[in-house]
């Protein structure tokens, strides 16, 4: 191997373990299961993000080599994980797998579509749920398993089908959660936050978007500021010192509802107190929106 190659293959191997530390902090555990031989990487990741950031350090650190991976949420899903009678918590962390678990990604409730199981660690239940929503399930939740049927579930962030879907529904979702406890993580259980709003009010219309404010920056089609319409979505950075991201749903009528974390709830507003406080990034409007007759 000459030295050119072999100083190649020596970044790469840094730059993997860069990668898996991430993903060791963000779901106590590296989800990376590759190695780097004379040829390439080759191995398991557990996300399509995950192997995309491979990829492209693999082309930017060494160009000739090959990139051979095993996506564990691409493969046919053979179980699927439901709630059970109450809201079942999804964790960003696992640690140690000894049960205890850090910081609430997501919730499934009673009718939501289920869950993927991509992996089983010591008792502990790694899974994506709607939305791209990847976390643990903690081995004393209350859950069911069931087989799968090999087609891939869930909804697109899309008119499924091709069929339209209906503004209203949005908005009287988003309405009826007024004045509900924020919980980050949450999705309309004990409590909800930003992106668990417009995800369950775009739910309840027929759409699943993704599961984060940052994500639902790119759905749909961008809209100006001026042109907003009801169940558009508001993409917002607070102005505060952690410039965090956030997401809010257009009423129409220059208000907005968003969970708000200062406020601990589920509020409504006008725009323009809305923007005192976020700077608006993005508005984005799902397609096939039509008003059903009345």
């Amino acid at each position: 191997m000459s030295s050119t190659t072999e100083a190649a293959r020596q970044s790469l191997s840094q730059g993997i373990a860069k990668l898996r530390s991430t993903a060791l902090a963000r779901y106590g555990e590296a989800l990376i299961e590759v190695s780097v031989d004379d040829w390439g990487v080759r191995g398991t990741v557990a996300l399509p993000s995950q192997a995309d950031s491979l990829r492209r350090l693999g082309a930017e650190l060494w160009p000739q080599a090959s990139c051979r991976l095993l996506v564990l949420s691409k493969r046919h899903v053979r179980l699927l994980v439901h709630s059970e009678g109450e809201p079942l918590q999804i964790w960003r962390r696992r640690r140690g797998g000894g049960g205890d678990q850090d910081e609430l990604t997501s919730q499934l409730l009673p009718g939501d579509p289920p869950a993927e199981l991509l992996a089983v660690r010591q008792g502990q239940y790694l899974v994506k749920a709607a939305g791209e929503a990847v976390g643990w399930v903690a081995k004393t939740a209350r859950f069911r398993l069931e087989g799968a049927n090999h087609t891939r579930g869930g909804i697109e962030a899309a008119a499924p089908d091709g069929r339209s879907w209906d503004p209203a529904v949005v908005r009287e979702t988003a309405l009826g959660l007024l004045g509900q406890p924020y919980l980050f993580g949450g999705t309309g259980g004990a409590g909800i936050d930003c992106s668990g709003l417009t995800w369950r009010a775009f739910f309840t219309a027929g759409l699943v978007l993704p599961r984060n404010s940052r994500a639902q920056r790119r759905v749909g089609a961008r809209v100006r500021l001026a042109e907003l319409r009801e169940a558009d979505l508001v993409c917002a950075i607070y102005r505060g010192p952690k410039r965090t991201s956030h997401v809010a749903i257009s009423l129409g009528n220059d208000e907005v509802i968003h969970a708000c974390s200062e406020r601990n709830q589920v509020s409504r507003e006008p725009l323009a107190d809305f923007r005192a406080r976020y700077q608006v990034v993005t508005c984005r409007r799902l397609p096939g929106a039509v008003p059903a007759r009345r």
